[in-house]
C-alpha cells in the first residue's frame, strides 16, 4: 500500500508540474489527472483512519456540519484497537469516545468489504442512534469514497432504522439485549467487529455475552485469515460492583491483571487537555449531574462505587482508589501477573501474605508485600496456576524482599508452608501459637482468627487508605459485602483473593505482630513500643484493668515490663514468641 501510495503520488506532482503550463491546451489529460488524485485521496483514507476522519467525517451540531477534530487520547485508542484488536475502554462521561468509536466503523465499512459490525446499547432510542450516526457518516461522504451504487444510492443496499447494508458487503447491525431472551442478542448475525457500548448499565448483558462469544470466536478467525479487519471494543463509564455492571467491572479487573484477550484503556477527562483547560468544562458537567458527589465520582472520576451492604463506606473507596498507582513495573510469573510498586530496601523490613487457591477454580492465588513499618504496598501478585509453581513465585519474592511470611495455613496453603519450611525460608516464616508451649508455621483462618483478620483490614483500610497502592486491590475491596449470615466476603461472582493476602498481613500486623529477640533489649524494646502505639491504641480487644486503671499507657507499661523479664531470660533468646500470650486472651 505504502509504495503504491507514494509512486502515485510522483505521479500526480509530476502531472501538476505539466498541467500549470498547458492546462487548456491539454483538457483530456486534465480530466486524467483529476481521476488520479481521487485515487489518491481514497488510498490516503483507506491508509489512515486519522487523515479520513479530520478530511471527511462531519458531526451533525448545532447550526450546522462540523469536521471531526479527534483528541490525541481518542486516536490513540483506536490504534490500540487496530494493533491489539480486544480492547475495553474505561472512560469519563461526555469525552467523545463513542462517537469516534462511530467514526471508525464508518471507516470500516466503507473501505473494507464484508466487515460485519454488531453493535449492543443500552436501550432502544440509543440503539437507534448509534445506527443513524455511522449511517449519517457515510452519507455524507463524497461520492467518490462511498462504495458504489446500491439500490438506495451510492453505496446502499439497505436501510432501517438499526441496521445497514453497503454494496461492498459490509453490514451494521445494533441491538439491545431483550431481557426475556439475552441469548438471542445478535442471533444469526457472523459478527466480525463487536462493539459493546455503556456495557456497564446493560441488563443481562453476561447471558448476552455467552452466547456471542463461540459464533463471534469463529467469525473473528476466518476474518483473521481473509485479512478482513475484526476486533472487539467494550465501551463504559464505571457503575457499581453488582447488578448490570457486574460483568463490565469483572472484565475490568481481569484486563489490568493481564488476564484474558482485553487490553485495558483508561480515560480520565482530566487526561484530555481540550477539557482539562476549559474552565467551564468540569463545573458544567457537575451541574448536569447535580452536584450529586457520587455520579460525579462515578460519571467523571472513573470510581467504581460499591452496591448497598458493602463492607467498607464510600468515602473510604473513593479514597483508596484515588491513591492507587500505575506499577512501576509488571512481568508474568507463570500464568499470573506481578507488580512491583517500590523496589526492595536495604534495612527494611516486609511482611508479606499469601493466599493459596488450587489450579482449578474460581479463585486466584495471591501475594502481597509491605513495609512492616509504614505499611506501604510494595509489591502485589495474583495468579490462576498450580501449587507448586505458585511455591515458586513465593520463594521468588521471599528473595526479593525481607520479610515475615504469613502463610494461611488452611487446605493448599499447608503445602506452601511444607516447602517453606523445609527451606531456607523457615526462619521467615510467621509462627501460630498452639497451646501454651507449641508454635506451627502458618496462620489458621478459624471462627477465632476470621473476625480478627477482617477487623485488622477494616482498621487499616480506612485509617490509611493512601498506604494501597494497586488498582487490583483497591477494586477487589470495593466488591467486599456483608453476606446476610454476617460473614464478609467477595460479592458473588468477584474475588477477594488479594484483599485476604492483604487481610493475613493486617492481622499479623495488628494483633500479633513476631519479634526476633535478639538479646538487645534496648533497641528492640523500643521497636515494641512503637507497635503498641501504632496498634493498639484504643482497641476493646486489649482491654486490661489493674488498680482502677484502664489506660494506653498502663497496658504499655505493663507489656513492656513483662517483654523485658522475657528477652533477660536466656532461654528466650534468638526466639519467637507471642506478645498477646503476656494477656489474658480468655
Amino acid at each position: 500500500m505504502d509504495m503504491l501510495v507514494d509512486s502515485i503520488e510522483f505521479a500526480v506532482k509530476q502531472k501538476e508540474a505539466a498541467i500549470d503550463k498547458k492546462v487548456e491546451k491539454e483538457r483530456p489529460n486534465h480530466l486524467k489527472f483529476a481521476a488520479k488524485k481521487f485515487v489518491l485521496e481514497y488510498l490516503r483514507c483507506k491508509k489512515s483512519f486519522e487523515y479520513f476522519a479530520t478530511h471527511y467525517i462531519l458531526l451533525e451540531l448545532p447550526g450546522g456540519d462540523e469536521l471531526i477534530n479527534p483528541y490525541n487520547k481518542q486516536l490513540e485508542f483506536v490504534d490500540l484497537v487496530e494493533t491489539k484488536k480486544h480492547v475495553l475502554l474505561l472512560k469519563s462521561r461526555q469525552t467523545g469516545f463513542s462517537t469516534i468509536v462511530q467514526a471508525y466503523t464508518a471507516w470500516l465499512c466503507a473501505f473494507h468489504s464484508n466487515v460485519i459490525v454488531g453493535i449492543i446499547s443500552k436501550d432502544g432510542n440509543e440503539a437507534t442512534d448509534f445506527a443513524r450516526f455511522i449511517r449519517g457518516m457515510i452519507e455524507k461522504l463524497p461520492n467518490f469514497l462511498k462504495p458504489p451504487k446500491g439500490a438506495l444510492g451510492r453505496g446502499f443496499d439497505k436501510k432501517t432504522e438499526r441496521s445497514f447494508i453497503l454494496t461492498n458487503g459490509s453490514k451494521v447491525y445494533v441491538a439491545t439485549v431483550n431481557p426475556k431472551a439475552p441469548n438471542k442478542t445478535l442471533r444469526g448475525k457472523a459478527i466480525t467487529f463487536l462493539i459493546v457500548d455503556e456495557a456497564a448499565f446493560i441488563d443481562y448483558v453476561d447471558k448476552a455475552w455467552t452466547s456471542i462469544v463461540p459464533a463471534l470466536s469463529t467469525n473473528q478467525m476466518q476474518a483473521k485469515k481473509r485479512n478482513v479487519p475484526y476486533g472487539t471494543v467494550i465501551i463504559s463509564t464505571p457503575n457499581k460492583t453488582v447488578g448490570p455492571g457486574k460483568w463490565y467491572f469483572n472484565k475490568y479487573l481481569r484486563s489490568i491483571s493481564g488476564e484474558g484477550l482485553f487490553c485495558p484503556f483508561v480515560v480520565h477527562w482530566k487526561m484530555i487537555d481540550e477539557l482539562a483547560d476549559d474552565p467551564d468544562w468540569y463545573s458544567t458537567q457537575c451541574e448536569l449531574f447535580d452536584n450529586d458527589p457520587k455520579k460525579i465520582a462515578q460519571e467523571l472520576e472513573l470510581k467504581f462505587l460499591p452496591a448497598e451492604g458493602a463492607f467498607f463506606e464510600s468515602e473510604t473507596l473513593e479514597k483508596v482508589q484515588d491513591s492507587v498507582q500505575k506499577p512501576m513495573e509488571k512481568f508474568k510469573l507463570f500464568s499470573g501477573e506481578a507488580w512491583c510498586f517500590q523496589k526492595p530496601k536495604p534495612n527494611l523490613h516486609y511482611i508479606m501474605g499469601v493466599d493459596t487457591a488450587p489450579e482449578h477454580g474460581e479463585d486466584k492465588s495471591a501475594i502481597t508485600i509491605w513495609d512492616y513499618e509504614s505499611m506501604d504496598q510494595v509489591w502485589e501478585y495474583r495468579g490462576k496456576l498450580k501449587v507448586m509453581e505458585f511455591i515458586e513465585v513465593v520463594k521468588a519474592a521471599a528473595a526479593l524482599y525481607e520479610s515475615t511470611i504469613v502463610v494461611e495455613s488452611n487446605s493448599y496453603g499447608n503445602q506452601v508452608i511444607e516447602h517453606l519450611n523445609s527451606s531456607t525460608y523457615s526462619t521467615k516464616l510467621y509462627k501460630e501459637k498452639r497451646g501454651e508451649k507449641t508454635y506451627v508455621p502458618g496462620l489458621s483462618t478459624t471462627a477465632k482468627t476470621r473476625p480478627l483478620m477482617i477487623d485488622a483490614l477494616y482498621s487499616f483500610v480506612t485509617q490509611y487508605p493512601e498506604t494501597i497502592k494497586s488498582e487490583r486491590l483497591a477494586l477487589e475491596l470495593t466488591s467486599l459485602v456483608s453476606k446476610t449470615n454476617g460473614r464478609i466476603e467477595a460479592d458473588s461472582g468477584c474475588h477477594d483473593d488479594v484483599a485476604m493476602s492483604a487481610a493475613l498481613c493486617y492481622y499479623v500486623r495488628k494483633y500479633d505482630p513476631p519479634l526476633l529477640l535478639s538479646g538487645q533489649s534496648g533497641e528492640l524494646m523500643q521497636d515494641l513500643e512503637d507497635v503498641l502505639n501504632m496498634n493498639m491504641g484504643g482497641s476493646p480487644l486489649t482491654k486490661i484493668e489493674s488498680s482502677g486503671k484502664d489506660t494506653m499507657e498502663h497496658l504499655n507499661a505493663l507489656l513492656l515490663n513483662k517483654l523485658k523479664n522475657k528477652i533477660d531470660s536466656d532461654e528466650n533468646k534468638e526466639a519467637y514468641f507471642d506478645i498477646f500470650d503476656m494477656l489474658d486472651r480468655g
